[in-house]
């Protein structure tokens, strides 16, 4: 796998540097923020492995110059976002007190290379695992271990400029936080554009309620956890993507439709049709069932995953009828 070579300098924000492996959110090629102020940098988010970290290392090598990383900011506990946390040793790490009390049923690195090599490539998890998931290192990566949780709002200095974290969260996952840095917000996954999303927490008005914030900040450029630099007009558009989906399951759903059915039903009516991966629909839909049915305790991650790697498997399965 050819690695990206670096970082992307945003737009009339000196100091601050995007790294976004690929334009596609795809699965694991998750967006970084950097942010450098004299001899000081932070980072929020780090990628998915080693190979990763260390490409993103050396990119900003010209940016950093002879500075160092003293602190790294967790969005979530998605291993996309957190697994090369390692790599920056004598940083404080920080992310949300709920966001870390939930590491304890997230995938270990471990855990998922035990999925990617051991399940059977016949069946739709292992399958699906393969394709998306085969060019990651997880032996190179780390459980991430916070140095410092926060509630609420945390602010700190890199270099005397301010970095303000919000915790928005449960949402995407539970403890999402947005960090803030002057009119640069860096959404984490609540804000996930160009495919569709899969959001493991929920329910979606909270997803909605966590953009919503967003706006509120009045920002001029978003680095969303996946995918390209963003506007708030780009963001507007997700949240009422965010809406239709909403009413679309709860249409289904007091309709008496399970979530397979309802899944089946709305990618009958081309929801969106140019987002990708719309397996990843079947999470939510999921998600949100359980939310409606007054569920305390969902599905695990790896659950949902099948879920989604089962429906993407029948769909890539299925007889093709030829055209006459």
């Amino acid at each position: 796998m050819e690695l990206p070579s670096q970082l992307v300098p945003i737009p009339g924000a000196a100091g601050l540097h995007a790294w976004m492996p690929y334009d596609s959110g795809g699965w694991g090629f998750a967006n970084c923020l950097w942010v450098v102020s004299g001899e000081d940098a932070a980072v929020v988010d780090t990628p998915y492995d080693q190979p990763l970290t260390d490409a993103m290392i050396r990119a900003a090598g010209p940016v950093l110059g002879s500075g160092r990383v003293s602190t790294v900011v967790n969005t979530h506990a998605n291993g996309d976002h957190s697994w090369g946390n390692h790599l920056f040793p004598g940083a404080t790490v920080i992310t949300t007190r709920s966001g870390f009390e939930h590491l304890a049923h997230e995938p270990t690195p471990e855990e998922m290379h035990r999925l990617l090599n051991e399940t059977s490539p016949d069946g739709a998890l292992g399958w699906y695992l393969r394709r998306h998931f085969g060019m990651f290192d997880f032996l190179s990566a780390r459980t991430p271990i916070p140095t410092q949780t926060f509630s609420g709002r945390h602010v700190f200095e890199v270099g005397g400029r301010e970095v303000e974290l919000i915790e928005v969260g449960p949402a995407h996952h539970s403890g999402d936080l947005i960090a803030r840095v002057g009119d640069v917000v860096c959404a984490g996954d609540v804000f996930f554009p160009d495919d569709h999303p899969p959001h493991w927490s929920g329910p979606i008005q909270k997803i909605i309620d966590a953009n919503e914030t967003i706006l509120d900040l009045s920002p001029r450029v978003i680095v969303p956890g996946h995918g390209g630099l963003k506007g708030p007009r780009d963001l507007r558009e997700h949240i009422d993507y965010l809406g239709t989906l909403q009413r679309e399951i709860r249409l289904r759903f007091d309709g008496g439709l399970k979530v397979r059915e309802a899944m089946d039903d709305i990618f009958r009516r081309e929801f969106f049709p140019k987002l990708r991966l719309p397996e990843r629909l079947m999470i939510v839909i999921a998600v949100e069932y359980g939310h409606l049915q007054g569920e305390t305790e969902g599905p695990s991650i790896i659950e949902l995953a099948s879920g989604a790697a089962q429906w993407a498997f029948d769909r890539h399965t299925e007889p093709r009828v030829p055209v006459a």
